[in-house]
């Protein structure tokens, strides 16, 4: 596993990070706590160093919890505030007040007394950032933190985080969301931010898992909601790109999962790669996609898709 300083903070990271939505029973369908467990001892094993979770990540936080027990120590571990998870939606709030109930409660789900990296999950534009990110700083100070970032900002939202003290940002990067490789990332990178993209699969469309338009919103299959690429009206587009990803992919004797993740990490200024991963076998095949190098005519191939 290749490990790099994450921004202007203290951490190394490794470059593939476990995403925990999967493991939470919500989004993606459910999981028992023992495969939890086991996924991820073998992402930690695996050399899997950050893992990065959510309050509404259904009950990632409480299972995360468990499995991290005796291995605490080894691991960075981000969860992230402000996005508040109701039945039927959510809703914003970034309070001073209520971020330090929902650190709390954090805290208590995840079995720790500290957050190494605790993140803004997104802007909410009725309370002020700018007190949102005093707060961070507090925390900070009192100990409940080691360092502070912010996830689905803009460029000049992330810049405004910088100079408050944030050490990384979290934004969507893939083959099918090349724009924040334009914009988000190169200014998250010049301000000394580690860059931490999501995102890599499109929800497991760039596995080559989907031959059609998905437009079932059961609980295995909402990715038209969070993923426009499966919508209908956007498969044609789709359909071409997963074409060159499968041609480059059959040409290397690769999954086409690996190609994809091996595409976002190829961009220097992205420090890691969030994936998502439900059982062992799926976490060692996103660590075997980290040590994928495409060639630069491969990644201009891929560049020049559709999307």
């Amino acid at each position: 596993m290749e490990y790099v300083k994450f921004g202007k903070s203290s951490f190394e990271v490794s470059r593939m990070v476990l995403g925990c939505w999967g493991l939470g029973s919500d989004f993606y369908g459910k999981v028992d706590i023992d495969t939890v467990i086991n996924t991820v001892h073998a992402a930690v094993d695996g050399g899997i160093n950050l893992l990065d979770t959510a309050p509404n990540y259904g009950n990632s936080e409480e299972v995360l919890g468990k499995a991290l027990k005796g291995i605490r120590d080894k691991v960075i571990l981000a969860t992230k505030c402000g996005n508040i998870k109701y039945e039927g939606g959510s809703y914003k709030l970034l309070t001073p007040v209520s971020m330090r109930m929902q650190l709390e409660e954090s805290l208590r789900r995840l079995g720790t007394d500290y957050i190494d990296l605790y993140q803004i999950h997104c802007p909410d534009y009725n309370s002020s950032m700018e007190v949102a990110y005093a707060t961070m700083n507090k925390f900070k100070e009192e100990g409940l933190i080691r360092e502070w970032g912010v996830c689905n900002h803009n460029a000049q939202e992330v810049l405004n985080a910088a100079d408050a003290g944030a050490v990384s940002v979290q934004t969507i990067y893939s083959l099918t969301r090349k724009a924040a490789g334009r914009d988000i990332i190169p200014v998250a990178a010049n301000a000394g931010l580690g860059v931490e993209v999501y995102g890599a699969l499109a929800g497991g469309l760039l596995s080559g898992k989907y031959d059609k338009p998905r437009v079932v919103e059961s609980a295995e299959e909402r990715r038209p909601m969070f993923y426009h690429e499966f919508r209908e009206e956007n498969w044609a587009k789709t359909e071409k790109l997963l074409a060159v990803l499968k041609k480059v992919a059959d040409g290397r004797g690769l999954p086409m999962s690996q190609v994809a993740i091996s595409w976002t990490l190829s961009n220097p200024l992205v420090s890691c790669a969030l994936v998502g991963a439900k059982s062992p076998e799926q976490v060692e095949a996103n660590i075997a996609a980290a040590s994928v190098k495409l060639t630069e005519e491969e990644i201009a191939e891929l560049n020049a898709t559709v999307y």
